[in-house]
């Protein structure tokens, strides 16, 4: 086989902050936009906090691929996504560093997988408790401290591999409003796709914004609000002998669905 490229730091790639900020949203977007749909892969590093389960990524001699192997067969070329990469253990770090040196990566078996049609990213919680706790502090201040935390807890050769960390900013009002927004359209499109058609206003999307208000949970319990809330609004009209096509109206601390 021929030599395999190293990434490049320009797809070795850090996004760091506070949860439910779009990290991981971030990384399946740039992968559709780049490879198309279906080329990311999600590695939850808190799965890998034992040498053990490090060990299993590589799988072993009698034929095991390991996790890295099953990966590498669902997306050779695409995204591979790292999260909450602070969470794994030491000895997973050294795998890492080989990934983004040489570009590939050397199973158990022997096997060696070319990496080079890869984007590695990593996300971070570090620093995000500042983040949060500090809301009046300058975004470039805690953009700051949350990189120095970064290079604080990981190696300095290892850092070096990633161009410098992108830092999410917590979520704000407006935003929020977009967030909802969006996945509130997805919801009603999937129904309309069953014949279930349902309107929603701005008043609509400021009240699933308010019941899903979580300045440490960011996003998910917006998305949660949309789903218990609208969910349940269908469902009583569905049971009360309705169709399930209106308009959601706020009534209260529910909403309610009128033909």
């Amino acid at each position: 086989m021929g030599a395999v490229p190293p990434l490049g730091r320009e797809r070795c790639l850090i996004f760091a902050g506070p949860t439910g900020v779009g990290k991981t949203e971030t990384a399946r977007a740039l992968a559709e936009l780049i490879f198309g749909e279906g080329h990311l892969h999600r590695f939850d590093c808190g799965e890998f906090r034992t040498a053990e389960a490090v060990a299993s990524l590589l799988g072993n001699r009698a034929g095991d691929r390991g996790r890295f192997g099953q990966a590498f067969d669902a997306v050779s070329k695409g995204v591979w996504l790292l999260d909450e990469l602070e969470k794994a253990h030491p000895e997973f770090m050294p795998l890492l560093m080989a990934m983004t040196d040489v570009g590939r990566l050397t199973l158990a078996s022997g096997e060696t997988l070319d990496l080079s049609r890869l984007y590695l990213i990593a996300t971070s919680n570090l620093g995000s408790a500042e983040i949060l706790g500090r809301q009046h502090v300058p975004f470039a201040t805690l953009e700051k401290h949350v990189i120095r935390s970064i290079h604080r807890h990981f190696r300095p050769e290892l850092v070096a591999r990633f161009l410098t960390p992108l830092v999410f900013r917590p979520l704000d009002p407006d935003t929020q409003i977009r967030v909802v927004a969006l996945h509130l359209n997805r919801f009603l499109e999937w129904h309309s796709s069953r014949g279930v058609h349902v309107q929603a206003g701005v008043e609509v999307l400021r009240f699933l914004v308010q019941a899903g208000h979580s300045s440490r949970l960011g996003a998910r319990p917006l998305i949660d609000a949309i789903h218990q809330h609208v969910g349940d609004a269908l469902a009583h009209q569905l049971l009360g002998g309705g169709s399930g096509n209106g308009r959601l109206v706020v009534v209260g601390n529910r909403l309610r669905l009128v033909e």
